[in-house]
């Protein structure tokens, strides 16, 4: 590992610990549970959200929230998530059905979305294209901060630290529907290899 690489990795992290702890103040204007303007589904995961599979319904209107909601089909910076809140944008989007398309009336990120700003990617991915941007590491050892836990087509974590000297478990941050926002969390190593993820750092 070269210095270069270590900041890098640490500058990764450290983006995405803004979308973690980011406080903004919403309005009843930044709700939606039902159609934008332009004909696109949006749920927004506020507290009145009663969704069938997620029970993710967490930031209140009139009041300072803390983190980034999901948004599924976006990749705002923390300035544009800011903007767009004052300009009466919708907090985030958490479809029941990953085959709605998402909406530009919306700001947030969803995992790839996070993955995106966070790299500096030079336009929005989906998770299928990160072995087009990243290159694919054979061995956990060989993990460091910034790199990403993937599984192709699915879902993306970005690796921070290891929560214990063995190994098995890491401390990872990603943006996922069922919890409707950029969190920090443990996971267990084994259990993402046998449920198909991979270890990628970006070229």
């Amino acid at each position: 590992m070269t210095v270069d690489e270590n900041v890098w990795g640490r500058e990764v992290i450290a983006k995405a610990l803004q979308y973690v702890n980011h406080e903004w103040y919403a309005t009843d204007k930044n709700v939606l549970h039902g159609l934008d303007e332009d004909g696109r589904f949006v749920d927004t995961p506020d507290v009145t959200w009663n969704g069938e599979e997620f029970d993710c319904g967490w930031w209140k209107p009139n009041q300072v929230n803390r983190g980034i909601p999901y948004s599924w089909g976006n990749a705002s910076t923390i300035a544009e998530f800011s903007q767009g809140i004052l300009e009466g944008k919708f907090a985030g989007n958490v479809p029941e059905d990953k085959k709605r398309l998402g909406s530009q009336r919306c700001v947030g990120v969803d995992c790839s979305g996070l993955l995106t700003v966070c790299w500096e990617l030079p336009r929005k991915i989906a998770t299928r294209d990160i072995p087009d941007v990243a290159t694919k590491l054979d061995s956990l050892d060989e993990i460091r901060q910034g790199d990403v836990f993937a599984k192709p087509g699915s879902h993306v974590m970005l690796f921070k630290e290891f929560a214990d000297k063995d190994k098995t478990v890491a401390t990872i941050i990603d943006a996922t529907r069922s919890i409707g926002r950029v969190s920090q969390r443990n996971v267990v190593v084994e259990e993402l290899f046998a449920e198909g993820y991979v270890i990628y750092r970006r070229k």
